[in-house]
């Protein structure tokens, strides 16, 4: 796919990354091309049934403990940022990328920044604290040049 002639081309392999917290998708950006590549899922490993009997635990005084489901969600989060964070760091070993444009909402981006590897984090150029996972490819475009 083209990238129209009023956005901006790529002069670096930039990786565009447009993630919430339970997948990601990615694409490749070089001069006016946009390749898109793989989509990245939460592969959380708890099921339904394991999810409601961790839930359900009790502790030894007979009062329901364990985790919430607050605190799953923040584990799905954490887990998948982490997943997120060791694909980035493949593909920058691979060298895929020099730079990294990276969306997410607010709350998930935090996550996703501070899982990075040090190395990648470096190659940050863009960040966009919004939900972009079910735009267009172009709109998400038009919304990265409004902010850089």
């Amino acid at each position: 796919m083209q990238i129209p002639e009023p956005l901006h081309a790529y002069d670096k392999l930039t990786l565009l990354v447009v993630a919430d917290s339970k997948h990601a998708k990615t694409f490749l950006l070089k001069d006016r091309e946009v390749t898109p590549l793989a989509e990245i899922l939460n592969d959380f490993p708890l099921k339904d049934n394991e999810k409601s009997k961790e839930a359900e635990t009790m502790s030894p005084g007979g009062i329901r403990s364990g985790h919430t489901e607050e605190k799953l969600d923040l584990e799905k989060e954490r887990h998948f940022s982490h997943t997120l964070a060791t694909e980035l760091m493949h593909r920058l070993q691979e060298k895929t990328f020099e730079d990294l444009i990276l969306a997410a909402p607010q709350e998930h981006l935090n996550e996703i920044v501070k899982a990075l590897h040090n190395d990648v984090r470096a190659r940050l150029v863009t960040s966009i604290p919004k939900l972009l996972t079910n735009e267009p490819v172009q709109d998400i475009l038009a919304r990265i040049n409004q902010e850089a």
